[in-house]
């Protein structure tokens, strides 16, 4: 028998149809109903079998890729990476590392003859390559387990706004009487602009002045290539709610940006600007009030040269994040901080959508209550 791998690449280079099959043999277009992939009369496979095709950095559940993994990442082949890990989460299908993606998919379609991350099989192939009925229907069931678990988390979500929240407003007018009162009975007109001016709070008065550039948020990470966050993933990470690692994109070659802006939908449907830098030697001192959230590392060295160098002084003044495996612990004087615990699923990315959503709900608690002025 012919293995998954050998099968996938012979289909692909020959353009032969292959069929998604569901749990009751019929076929489907959509994956995550899919659980076995059939080559025509040469073979059918769980969708869950291993292939020959090594990970050059393992997720801590599987050395190799899976038939589905390859199988969706011809068919999303013309798709950008934003794309292509956007509906690597819908469909819950593990995506092709940056790294490896593009020498797989020249292996796959031919370009190429071979590639350095085919393992080679001791074992007849088809031992390693097919999947055992009671292999096959648990990994199912952990998949359609991992589904409703998914579900019922988007089902507990609740808009941080609404069209009536939006409506009713948060202004007072209790002192509406007095107002009119003084426009009718004063001598001068010039008397009510002073009094309305005295009722507005000094920081407001002082923030109505920002143009709208200076009401664009700023968020600071991490400048060293080890964060679990920095320049190279946050913007796939906080508009894409997809978590790449950023080791490997900058082996792939991706130059890093000296500065990423993220769009963001707010609930009400408007876009709310972010911008995002690593480095605070071109911020002027006016653009400190705009610096609301910062990630770090829990090394203190990252605020050297800052507005406030001491972390006692910098998470008083901004929302801090400290993200980390969701297995691992807090680590260092990081415990002591007041910071927020960010905790992201070292392989299942499903997950990150949810850590997205609590990276935000904290900052919109903050900005609302202590930079109200932001255009967050």
């Amino acid at each position: 028998m012919s293995s998954s791998l050998s099968l996938l690449r012979n289909f692909t280079i020959g353009k032969n149809d292959i069929t998604l099959l569901n749990d009751k043999g019929e076929p489907t277009n959509v994956m995550s109903d899919c659980s076995s992939i059939q080559f025509g009369d040469q073979g059918t496979f769980s969708r869950f079998t291993n292939t020959e095709l090594k990970k050059t950095a393992t997720d801590g559940q599987s050395d190799t890729y899976a038939l589905d993994t390859l199988v969706f990442l011809l068919q999303h082949a013309s798709s950008d990476n934003s794309a292509y890990f956007r509906e690597c989460r819908e469909q819950r299908v593990d995506h092709v590392s940056i790294v490896d993606k593009r020498k797989i998919l020249d292996y796959l379609t031919g370009k190429v003859k071979d590639v350095p991350n085919i393992v080679t099989a001791k074992r007849p192939l088809d031992d390693d390559a097919t999947m055992s009925e009671t292999d096959a229907i648990k990994r199912l069931k952990i998949a359609q387990d991992t589904k409703e678990r998914v579900d019922r988390i988007i089902k507990r979500e609740h808009e941080l706004e609404s069209r009536s929240s939006v409506l009713q407003g948060t202004k007072s007018f209790e002192k509406l009487s007095e107002l009119v009162k003084s426009l009718l009975f004063s001598k001068s007109s010039n008397r009510l602009g002073k009094q309305q001016q005295a009722a507005q709070p000094i920081s407001s008065r002082h923030h109505n002045k920002f143009s709208s550039e200076d009401k664009i948020p700023i968020i600071i990470v991490p400048a060293a290539p080890t964060a679990k966050l920095n320049l190279f993933n946050i913007k796939e990470f906080l508009q894409n709610e997809m978590y790449l690692d950023a080791q490997e994109i900058r082996a792939s070659g991706e130059k890093k940006p000296d500065q990423v802006t993220v769009e963001r939908r707010r609930p009400n449907g408007q876009i709310a600007v972010y911008h995002i830098v690593d480095s605070v030697s071109g911020l002027k001192q006016t653009d400190w009030d705009r610096v609301c959230c910062v990630v770090t590392t829990g090394q203190q060295w990252q605020f050297k040269g800052w507005k406030w160098e001491k972390p006692l002084d910098v998470f008083s003044h901004v929302q801090g994040f400290y993200p980390k495996w969701s297995s691992d612990k807090v680590i260092g004087t990081a415990a002591d901080w007041a910071v927020h615990v960010l905790n992201i699923h070292r392989d299942r990315r499903y997950m990150d959508k949810a850590a997205v959503v609590d990276f935000w709900n904290k900052l919109d608690a903050f900005n609302s209550k202590c930079k109200p002025f932001l255009n967050f």
